[in-house]
Order: structure tokens, then C-alpha cells, then sequence
């Protein structure tokens, strides 16, 4: 039990050995400490050696042979003290180094149907508005209409606001319409049409939170990816508004 407990303090098992049958005998020569601890002689004057390295023992002669002696056990006691201390003053700076790696930036892979419906669902725990670059013609390609009728119910249910850019087509004009319920509070959703030919969006990018939700328009490849960084989602931010002023500077004309 002591044997285990000295263990705990950092003393390897030896010299946890070594320690306990010194303090035992109260201070002895090297073969009656090796016994007692049984341990081999030649190792048992290793160990001691370490053990006064450490300030825990200390040797003398007596009688032309060398004498070993336990020194106040309230050393071993005060050197684990002088540990927690030093731990205790590094805890902020290894803090500092986690906190750090924790914006380190997180990405998400979704592959199939299911896990681009994962993202559609993720993007539901927006605690804000959510902004963004679409193509409405091409979302029913890719994600099934049913679905896309119950989104955006629950999505207008939560009060979440969306303001998105989309190719202007036919089909695109009547997305709200055809997907979301009838009677909506419109002032939940805003849509600004841009040119199809030079703005023909293949992949949705939707802000939200600290994170950039990014999913393919295109059938063939039916994958995604959603990106947490607040530094990135702060830029994309910054990038969709000023994507927004100029668009609605160009519909004001």
C-alpha cells in the first residue's frame, strides 16, 4: 500500500522500494537496505545514489563503511508540492494553446441523398438569418420536392430568415410558390434574381452561425460539405453582402 502510494508521489517502483525499507530501518548500510527491499546490492546502490540526487537520503561513513539516512519525509511531500505549483502557473498558457486549436476550422463531408438532406437539417439550427447563393431551378434535381415542401415549413415555423441570390429563370420564380406554404410571412424569405449567363450558380453556399454550408446542384455528384470557422464564415459573410449590394443595386436600376 505505502509501496503504491510512493508511486503516486513519481518514485518509480525501485526506488519506491529502496525509499520505504530506508525509512523502515531508519538508516543503514547498502546490503541491509537491499535485503530489506529486497533488491540486488549492486542495483539497491544505484537506486540511493538517485534517491540523494533527489534530496531524499542522504550517506555518510561510519566506521570505513558508507551509511545511508532517510531524510524528513516532508521533502518527498513538499518536491510534489513544488509540481502542482509549477503545473498550476503553466495551466494558462496550455489553455491559451487549446483555446487556440479550438477555432481551428472543422469540415464535414456528406455524400448521397442523405447526407445532403443532413445539411438542409444542420442549417435549421441557425440562430440568425441565413444568407446565401442558390439555384432554385436546380435544387429539385438534387434534393427530393417532399422534402423540400417540410424544410421549408419547419424553416418558416423557427422565424428564420433567408436572403439568397439565384439565377433568374421561370422555374425559379415560382420555387416559393411550389415549396413553401401557403400564407408565409414574406418577410421571412428574400430572393434577388441575377443573370443566369453570367451568374449560373452549381453548388448552394449558405451562411449560418459560425459555419458555410456547401452543397453541389449538379445530380452527378450529390455531396457537400459544411465548414465551421468563425473566421471563414465572418468573410463569406462580408463577401455575400457586398454579392448583395450590387445585386440590389442592379434591380434598383
Amino acid at each position: 500500500m505505502v509501496i503504491s502510494e510512493l508511486q503516486s508521489l513519481g518514485l518509480p517502483l525501485e526506488e519506491a522500494k529502496v525509499y520505504y525499507a530506508l525509512l523502515q530501518l531508519g538508516g543503514s548500510y547498502v546490503s541491509a537496505i537491499a535485503r530489506k527491499a529486497d533488491v540486488h546490492r549492486v542495483v539497491c546502490y544505484k537506486i540511493l545514489d538517485e534517491l540523494a540526487a533527489k534530496g531524499l537520503v542522504s550517506s555518510f561513513l561510519k566506521n570505513g563503511i558508507r551509511h545511508f539516512a532517510i531524510e524528513s519525509p516532508t521533502i518527498l511531500v513538499r518536491k510534489e508540492q513544488e509540481k502542482l505549483e509549477r503545473a498550476e502557473k503553466l495551466l494558462p498558457e496550455l489553455l491559451s494553446v487549446t483555446n487556440a486549436l479550438a477555432y481551428k476550422p472543422k469540415i464535414q463531408y456528406y455524400e448521397g441523398l442523405e447526407g445532403m438532406k443532413n445539411i438542409f437539417e444542420e442549417t435549421l439550427t441557425a440562430k440568425s438569418e441565413l444568407l446565401g447563393y442558390t439555384n432554385l431551378e436546380d435544387i429539385p434535381k438534387v434534393i427530393p420536392p417532399d422534402f423540400l415542401r417540410d424544410y421549408a415549413e419547419r424553416k418558416i415555423a423557427k422565424g428564420i430568415k433567408t436572403r439568397m441570390l439565384s439565377p433568374h429563370t421561370q422555374k425559379s420564380l415560382r420555387y416559393l410558390e411550389t415549396y413553401y406554404p401557403k400564407g408565409f410571412d414574406t418577410n421571412l424569405v428574400e430572393i434577388l434574381f441575377v443573370n443566369p449567363r453570367e451568374f449560373h450558380f452549381e453548388y448552394e453556399i449558405t451562411i449560418y452561425n459560425e459555419k458555410v454550408a456547401i452543397l453541389s446542384l449538379n445530380p452527378e455528384e450529390r455531396m457537400g460539405l459544411i465548414i465551421e470557422s468563425p473566421i471563414y464564415a465572418r468573410t463569406q459573410r462580408a463577401v455575400f453582402q457586398l454579392a448583395w449590394l450590387g445585386a440590389t443595386s442592379f434591380v434598383a436600376k
